[in-house]
This record gives C-alpha cells, structure tokens and sequence, in this order.
C-alpha cells in the first residue's frame, strides 16, 4: 500500500475520526466525518476497517486492558 513512515495508519485513524483534528475535514463519500453527529459516525464506521501489521498482536483500541 505504501512505504513505511507515509501515513496510511494516520489516515486509517483520520477516516475513523478516531484522533483529534485542528483544522480541515476528512471527506467520505462527500461526507464531513469531522461534522457526522456520533450516531451517524457509528453507522460509516460499519463501512470501514483497520487492518494492521500484526493484526493478531494488536489490542482492540475500544477495550480496556485491566
């Protein structure tokens, strides 16, 4: 998909509005993601995923390790 270092989880993580923005929008389907009221985000979430390197060793970001 891309070298090392160009920003492809940056991206994941922008589509998925799951890190903070300052400025600009995350277009999808003609969407503002950064504009979505949750619920709506919640459903265009079902429509995407992250696939990482090491899909096996990776902790689920929405669990919490106790």
């Amino acid at each position: 998909m891309g070298e090392s270092g160009c920003g492809k989880t940056t991206l994941g993580h922008s589509l998925l509005n799951l890190e903070g923005h300052a400025a600009g929008e995350v277009l999808f389907e003609g969407r503002n993601l950064l504009a979505l009221p949750t619920p709506e985000l919640r459903r265009m979430r079902r429509k995407v995923q992250i696939i990482f390197q090491d899909p096996f060793a990776s902790l689920n970001p929405r669990l919490n390790v106790n």
